[in-house]
């Protein structure tokens, strides 16, 4: 097979595109396989650098610079970093994963089927979580006696693998982009699958599980498809958003899930509730806005937030219970690069998804489509959940933006032929 550069695969690539694929497949109920397959890709990219003329010729690109960037200020970062050792090798653990990026872009380069690849092998593997759920629901789920995997015991909770958070996340992406995918298909046939494919992936979020960034992914999706796949006007704009209103509303009626997540929500933001998850996140904000006003420019350092937090929970919370002992980081990645980093790490991070991001803009295709689903999923839940510091959700994102983003520039460039 050509690509870009007019040369085949050579064997080390061949390798290192099918290690990403199953990084991809894998997840969505795996994260020591992911671990294993990103590892061994990391090995391979290095040895394909030094065989393969043409990936080391391969366009450079402002996210894939924009990530190294970001990965050099984390670096830089534990330099000035008022957090323990321990915090700060953690935080670079966790941020080394947006090498992910430049290689997904780079190898999507070399191959230009790895894109459309990538979004089926990871659909493939979000059938397997979602599943899962539905075995867990019926009480069928195996239990692994050595750990491996964890199965909920809570009958109003059916999540297997992963929590009810990262669930909703990766399966209202997943619903969505079957959506999507429907509406290109060119066959009855193709179409009614993948709309059944959708629906098998969104009810585990509605109906099996309670976590309410699903429910927000969800609702979020939904109406990215819907703006994605007519033409815009102020009428049917209304008319998506009424029907993205009762489409809650007939959630809220029929999910007692949602029914009594949600009027917990409303019960705590009414009494403000300083224990409850949304009074801990409250304190989270105001914590993190109280540093980024005192330390504008570069931040606390690389790791520093459960530090900088530590303080607060001691005085806010029962000494010597969890939430006072516990290393917190706040559930907001935008908060959270902005305390380590400053509004110069900010920048830097926002300029990244912004430049992932464009490439979604123009002329519509499946990759294109695919990429502005995932940017807004990501970008939306990233508000009040720190993705990129979770080990499922940076890879989830950075291996599929990686991949969609050159799939919608091909797209783009074959367009304007």
């Amino acid at each position: 097979m050509t690509n870009s550069v007019g040369s085949p695969l050579t064997r080390i690539e061949s390798v290192v595109r099918t290690l990403l694929l199953l990084a991809l497949f894998s997840v969505s109920f795996s994260t020591a396989l992911t671990n294993v397959f990103v590892g061994l890709a990391y090995i391979g990219f290095v040895l394909a650098l030094c065989t393969s003329g043409a990936l080391r010729g391969v366009p450079r690109s402002a996210p894939a610079m924009l990530a190294l960037a970001l990965l050099a200020l984390y670096v830089i970062g534990a330099s000035w970093s008022i957090a323990p050792h321990d915090d700060i090798r953690t935080a670079l653990q966790k941020y080394s994963r947006l090498l992910i990026l430049p290689i997904c872009i780079a190898m999507s380069w070399r191959d230009p089927a790895l894109p459309s690849r990538a979004l089926r092998w990871f659909l493939a593997g979000a059938g397997v979580l979602a599943l899962s759920c539905y075995l867990v629901s019926i009480g069928k789920m195996p239990v692994s006696s050595l750990g491996w995997w964890r199965v909920s015991t809570e009958a109003r909770d059916a999540y297997a693998f992963k929590n009810h958070i990262t669930i909703g996340i990766l399966l209202s992406f997943a619903a969505n982009a079957s959506f999507l995918i429907a509406t290109y298909s060119a066959t009855v046939r193709a179409r009614a699958a993948a709309i059944a494919a959708g629906v098998a992936f969104a009810v585990p979020i509605v109906f099996l599980t309670q976590g309410r960034t699903g429910y927000v992914a969800l609702l979020i999706g939904f109406f990215t498809v819907f703006l994605l796949r007519i033409r815009v006007t102020p009428l049917r704009t209304l008319g998506g958003l009424a029907a993205i209103a009762l489409l809650s509303a007939g959630f809220y009626m029929t999910s007692p899930n949602v029914k009594s997540r949600m009027n917990d929500l409303v019960h705590e933001v009414r009494t403000n509730q300083q224990g409850s998850p949304n009074g801990l996140r409250l304190s989270f904000i105001r914590v993190s806005l109280q540093v980024v006003a005192s330390n504008p420019l570069l931040g606390l350092g690389t790791g520093s937030f459960a530090q900088a937090y530590a303080p607060t929970a001691l005085a806010d919370w029962p000494a010597g219970s969890g939430t006072a002992l516990a290393r917190h980081q706040p559930h907001s990645e935008f908060l959270l690069v902005a305390v380590q980093l400053g509004l110069f790490g900010a920048l830097v991070y926002v300029s990244m998804l912004a430049t992932l991001g464009s490439a979604a803009l123009g002329r519509r295709g499946i990759e294109a489509d695919s990429l502005a689903l995932l940017w807004v999923i990501y970008v939306v839940t990233s508000m009040f959940n720190s993705l990129l510091w979770d080990t499922t959700e940076a890879h989830w994102f950075l291996l599929l933006a990686g991949c969609l983003y050159v799939g919608a520039l091909r797209r783009r460039a074959a367009q304007a032929c």
